[in-house]
């Protein structure tokens, strides 16, 4: 049986390296100067405020991903830093050697379980979880993918990409909404390849 701990949810285990703060120094360092009437230079229209910068950010951060989810577009990253797109998989149903269900790759539905655990004394002892299902998708669970194939940058392999919290709520519901008939490129399961002289 699988033991499941419900932690009071923190400030999250990842945390940013660089943050919006640190990118609108750079921007201010950087900003570009432009001619003034008056004579001179200045930094006219580019200098601009925090909550600006940060809401300028917002929006490309946003648009960038409505084209991702809904447009199945793929973003080619800056810098040769790869290709973040989003795929699909179809979730396989398999059982382990005991006959019980390998939940190894099914992610637990934690409200599902909450849920369940306050109405039902027994369910919560005997540790009872529940999983997603995906129905509403047929069984098939979309992600990002970061794909680093074309990727020209030392050690970007002990690097991951992981979506932040407003963007898997908003990618979730883009996804669980009915009328938003989307596909995206299928990751292949694994394939046994047989060694030679088998």
């Amino acid at each position: 049986m699988i033991e499941l701990n419900f932690p009071k949810r923190t400030s999250g285990k990842h945390r940013a390296d660089i943050k919006n703060s640190d990118l609108y120094k750079f921007y201010k360092k950087n900003m570009p100067k432009v001619e003034s009437l008056s004579g001179g230079m200045t930094s006219g229209s580019y200098d601009i405020k925090p909550k600006e910068y940060s809401n300028i950010l917002k929006d490309i951060n946003e648009g960038i991903t409505d084209l991702i989810v809904l447009e199945n577009f793929e973003f080619i990253l800056p810098f040769r830093l790869g290709i973040l797109s989003m795929k699909q998989k179809t979730i396989e149903y398999k059982l382990d050697k005991d006959g019980n269900l390998n939940t190894k790759n099914l992610s637990v539905n934690h409200k599902a379980t909450r849920d369940l655990w306050s109405k039902d004394e027994e369910a919560k002892n005997n540790k009872i979880i529940i999983f997603h299902t995906n129905d509403h998708t047929n069984n098939v669970r979309m992600s990002y993918w970061w794909s680093k194939k074309k990727a020209y940058v030392q050690g970007i392999s002990a690097y991951y990409f992981v979506p932040c919290r407003t963007l898997k709520r908003k990618t979730a519901k883009i996804l669980k909404d009915p009328d938003n008939k989307l596909l995206f490129f299928e990751i292949p399961n694994k394939i046994k390849r047989l060694k030679y002289g088998s």
